[in-house]
């Protein structure tokens, strides 16, 4: 078996290919004198092989990272720091995270000052916030502390949440955290730096329909474009007027999204759309083109479900919550339209016994969904191609038996 750089990429060793190339060669050192071997018979559990194994690891660290260096330039297998400085030519800024920033009220004894590093965290200890400048307590005996998660990423805790104080001070006796003043965001994982670079690549394509939705998702913050064309003279079924496109866009500026349609859409074509402002731009010759699209319309969504705890044990005593948290992380969607609930996708009553189920030690007696609190039915709901569901926790009830 050939290893190193081959005609079809570059090829590394294992460990047990390091490891089973020195054992031979070990096993073939003869005596020159008598042409005995010394090593033939040595077991993996031998002293001389258990030294090889020590050689042989270091030596196959040595393969993996002479491999990562073969690609660190190829757009589909290179990898971190590698495929930051990759997609920098697609003109991509990668996105390192940020943290999330949380106000929290302190209350103690007036006087006590409470430093800037000093911690508060979540109950089970999987959020920690660090106090940014020394805060000392006021006569009243209350005062608010700005924070910053220790890790970024899209921690958004519920207020009452963050009341763990991990780092006792004298005087310093209560903590409880408000909305938060500024949600961080989470850093680009690898997976999440190969589907921008494709995007990006893909700007270029030729068939316009592509090319139009693919130049709308490099637009920054877009998360979610859908283009739909009527090529016929007359209105079709969504009510979209001949000879006219309707793109719908969730996130971005809208005058970068409408500068990315007046490049990539045909001269002759038409563009409908809910905007409160069609986007106009002036061209050379002072000719004005008016550029509309679609903000999908928010469809709230309630829900009732009536439960029976059947397994006391397994049955969490924020259940209640972990319920609705499902339901709401459970609809959030991507841009292929597969996972939860995008634009335009009916909310069917059968989908939502998966996120409900996966918190367990309890059985479903009803479940109700309906536009408004007085309209819930067993029925599934139908949202309109320009439309999009949305959920939300306080739109959530929950009945136990």
């Amino acid at each position: 078996m050939s290893f190193g750089m081959t005609k079809t990429g570059f090829k590394p060793k294992r460990f047990a290919d390091v490891l089973d190339s020195l054992t031979n060669r070990i096993k073939s050192i003869s005596n020159p004198d008598t042409g005995e071997y010394p090593f033939v018979n040595e077991t993996a559990d031998g002293l001389l092989l258990q030294v090889t194994s020590v050689i042989a690891e270091e030596i196959a660290i040595c393969w993996e990272q002479a491999y990562l260096a073969s690609v660190q330039y190829d757009p589909q297998n290179a990898s971190g720091v590698a495929l930051r400085g990759l997609v920098q030519i697609n003109a991509i800024n990668p996105s390192y995270g940020t943290p999330t920033q949380l106000p929290v009220v302190v209350r103690g004894t007036a006087g006590t000052v409470i430093p800037a590093g000093s911690k508060i965290s979540s109950t089970d200890g999987s959020q920690i916030y660090e106090v940014q400048e020394s805060v000392v307590i006021p006569a009243s005996g209350e005062a608010t502390a700005n924070t910053l998660c220790t890790e970024v990423g899209a921690n958004n805790p519920a207020p009452g949440t963050i009341i763990q104080i991990q780092t006792p001070i004298f005087g310093w006796n209560y903590a409880s955290n408000a909305s938060a003043t500024s949600v961080g965001t989470n850093a680009d994982t690898d997976t999440t730096l190969h589907v921008k670079q494709s995007r990006a690549t893909a700007a270029t394509s030729y068939r316009q329909v592509d090319a139009i939705i693919a130049g709308i998702m490099t637009v920054p913050g877009v998360s979610y474009a859908r283009l739909y064309v009527n090529k016929t003279l007359t209105t079709d079924a969504r009510g979209i007027a001949g000879k006219t496109m309707a793109a719908v866009v969730v996130g971005g500026l809208d005058t970068d999204i409408a500068n990315v349609l007046r490049l990539k859409a045909g001269s002759l074509d038409n563009f409908a759309g809910n905007l409160d402002e069609p986007i106009e731009f002036t061209g050379e010759l002072g000719d004005v083109e008016s550029i509309d699209f679609y903000r999908p319309t928010e469809v709230p969504i309630y829900i009732s479900i009536g439960i029976t705890v059947t397994e006391s044990g397994v049955f969490p005593e924020d259940a209640v919550e972990k319920i609705k948290q499902a339901i709401v992380n459970y609809a959030v969607y991507d841009q292929e339209g597969v996972a939860g609930f995008p634009p335009g996708a009916d909310v069917l009553v059968s989908r939502l016994y998966t996120p409900i189920n996966s918190v367990p030690g309890f059985k479903v007696d009803s479940l109700q969904i309906g536009k408004t609190a007085g309209t819930l039915s067993t029925n599934d709901i139908a949202i309109a191609w320009n439309e999009l569901a949305t959920f939300d926790a306080s739109r959530i009830t929950i009945t136990t038996d």
